[in-house]
């Protein structure tokens, strides 16, 4: 159980794809349960009453749709083809389970469920949300009670539990074999959910050698760039950051700028719309990496890339800890972006981060 669905997000492709190809070549017949929570997201209609009548809330419903109606032509006219990675590289489930209702009543059939990587355990969204299906789903609150139930890499990115959300949690998380998280912070809140012996471990991407990853855009015949560039990826996300500074320090050192984004970034900057194998590439070949995506990061460590990381603000500066774990785990200094982007020539020594023997001993115990 993960999110698979993106259109734009390389890193949540990759990190369903590595744990899978982890656990198959551990022997295991590993797959995708594809639940998509969008059908359990209900806002109570006295809310949904409150912004009808709200003329600045429909003022931002308005430009929303807007948004949206822009991102779909974008999407229309730049395949990234993430469907065709999806269905060359990541077994699924025939069942799409659009309701948590439809996980209880018709169950993947398993021995054993694994939630996680990625943000599956942030429920911070879901605070006006009528009912807690999301939770229940992520917390594998399906199936029958012998089968066993495990989290690898699960991220919380949160700093702080609601004394609602521990309550609610609690009993789910009991029913757990085994329990790893991806931040150091998850630790500690599933401590406060009654769970104590939560693991901290690498995110799934970090399972796998580099050489599988250039595996996979060498076997799909991606053509290098000729020309030395640096490797701009933001995704969407709120950030204190000047993009221009970083076409000026790229042009100072002869090089080309690939600029790469999440899908509804609307700025007039060319851009690259690359499917996944053709993102790996641009990764592996860079002079130098930019970037705001926790999984860029790792890949660009991954393939020994100079990197720099922008600091996330606002609603999104919660998700700042997924870095400093990966630093921690990486056994590397943090890489946050200054103003003299100096630490792009701070030189590190690449680590493919802490793996989890715990995590495959309760897995191969199971029947």
């Amino acid at each position: 159980m993960t999110f698979w669905w993106s259109e734009d997000n390389y890193g949540q492709l990759l990190q369903c794809y590595a744990l899978q190809k982890y656990l198959r070549d551990a022997g295991h017949e590993a797959y995708l349960i594809r639940y998509n929570f969008t059908s359990d997201v209900k806002t109570p209609i006295g809310i949904k009453l409150l912004k009808a009548l709200n003329p600045y809330l429909v003022f931002r419903h308005l430009k929303h749709r807007i948004k949206a109606k822009k991102l779909q032509e974008e999407v229309r006219c730049h395949n990234r083809g993430f469907d065709d990675f999806r269905k060359k590289y990541i077994h699924q489930s025939d069942i799409l389970y659009t309701t948590y209702s439809q996980l209880k009543e018709n169950p993947p059939e398993a021995n054993c469920y694994i939630v996680g990587s990625d943000q599956v355990w942030n429920f911070s969204f879901i605070t006006q949300v009528k009912n807690s299906a999301i939770i229940h789903a992520y917390m594998l609150d399906f199936g029958a009670e012998a089968t066993k139930r495990m989290s690898y890499a699960a991220s919380w990115s949160m700093n702080a539990l609601s004394t609602k959300l521990i309550k609610e949690i609690t009993p789910l998380l009991q029913r757990f074999s085994y329990v790893s998280v991806r931040e150091e912070k998850g630790v500690e809140l599933c401590k406060q959910c009654g769970y104590e012996h939560a693991e901290h471990v690498c995110d799934p991407t970090l399972l796998l050698e580099a050489d599988v990853y250039r595996k996979l855009y060498q076997s799909e015949h991606v053509q290098k760039l000729e020309e030395k560039y640096l490797l701009l990826y933001m995704l969407n996300n709120e950030c204190d950051f000047d993009i221009q500074k970083v076409y000026d320090f790229a042009q100072e050192r002869g090089l080309q700028v690939v600029y790469v984004t999440g899908n509804g970034v609307l700025d007039k900057r060319e851009k690259c719309f690359a499917t996944i194998p053709q993102w790996l590439c641009l990764v592996d070949n860079a002079e130098y990496v930019v970037t705001n995506s926790f999984h860029c990061c790792v890949f660009s460590s991954l393939f020994g890339k100079q990197f720099g990381v922008v600091k996330l603000k606002g609603k999104h500066s919660g998700m700042n800890m997924r870095m400093e774990s990966l630093f921690t785990q990486l056994e590397i200094e943090p890489r946050w972006l200054g103003g003299d982007f100096s630490v792009l020539d701070t030189e590190y020594k690449p680590c493919a981060g802490r793996k989890s023997q715990k995590f495959l001993e309760v897995l191969n115990a199971t029947n």
